[in-house]
């Protein structure tokens, strides 16, 4: 459940301003291996705490921003700011700053795992991306212009020319397309369409990346596969299965297993199996 804080002042010459922020949350516990660690071991795997925050700047105009604190393991381990944002919307669009952990792997069954299938398929990174995305103008459909930092580890399009991403979804059709505008010819393509009994979602770029993910909702549980295929000329590849049985609205247990190959350079290890059984809560 979201705590909510309201605070309303008075701004002199300019009318009531009002702003609003959130605060919300997980902490998770699991009894978990690693693909670098077989030994079984008690952990507490995850900690994060998650800031927004928002403002009415009248006119049709709004200014908006997050950020989040993450701790893995708590005790012993570094308190990390992830994913800090600050944005400003209006009738001429909305322009993004972003400073983002991204993992190669960009679907999900839904597995929580120490060695994930970002891990197999090459790791995290840290990058800035500039978004501008435009006023509304194709029906069911957003389209943003992306100009992101210098890391090509991660991201298909740098330099001066952004690159196109357009996010369309139709009843249970969805589908996110992003391409390069000039210098490359790099797309990633990422349709998903929902049956009902299952959600089926898949991915592929011009770099050779290639996901699947399956979801299937069973009452309180959902259960779920992804498969991930690293870039061409690596032999990254992995496969998950995971299980997650909803205790109520805010706690969960969740059991994964995971299994494959890392990508080249990633890790001192070369197979990725490893499990984790999650209690998790959300605040």
């Amino acid at each position: 459940m979201k705590k909510t804080l309201i605070a309303m002042a008075a701004v002199a010459a300019a009318g009531v301003a009002s702003a609003q922020v959130s605060i919300t949350g997980a902490v998770a516990f699991s009894l978990q291996n690693t693909a670098l660690a077989a030994d079984t071991v008690l952990d507490m795997s995850d900690a994060d705490i998650n800031f927004s925050a928002s403002e009415d700047l009248g006119g049709g105009m709004k200014v908006s921003a997050a950020t989040s604190i993450s701790n893995e393991a708590l005790r012993g381990n570094g308190t990390t700011a992830n994913n800090t944002t600050i944005s400003i919307s209006g009738d001429f669009g909305t322009l993004a700053y972003l400073n983002v952990l991204s993992g190669q792997s960009k679907l999900s069954s839904g597995a929580s795992l120490e060695d994930d299938m970002s891990d197999a398929m090459g790791g995290y990174s840290t990058v800035n991306v500039l978004d501008y995305t435009l006023p509304a103008f194709i029906p069911n459909a957003s389209v943003t212009l992306e100009w992101a930092a210098d890391d090509s580890s991660n991201m298909a399009f740098t330099g001066s020319s952004p690159g196109v991403v357009v996010n369309w979804s139709a009843g249970a059709l969805s589908a996110y397309v992003e391409f390069a505008t000039s210098g490359t010819s790099a797309w990633d393509i990422r349709p998903s369409y929902d049956f009902g009994v299952a959600k089926v979602s898949g991915r592929s770029t011009s770099t050779g990346k290639r996901e699947m993910a399956i979801t299937m909702p069973m009452g309180a549980a959902t259960v779920g596969y992804q498969y991930a295929k690293a870039a061409d000329g690596t032999d990254g590849k992995a496969q998950a299965i995971a299980a997650t049985y909803a205790m109520s609205k805010r706690t969960s247990v969740t059991y994964s297993y995971g299994t494959g190959t890392y990508a080249a350079g990633t890790t001192t290890g070369s197979g990725l199996n490893n499990y984790r059984l999650q209690l998790k809560h959300a605040f």
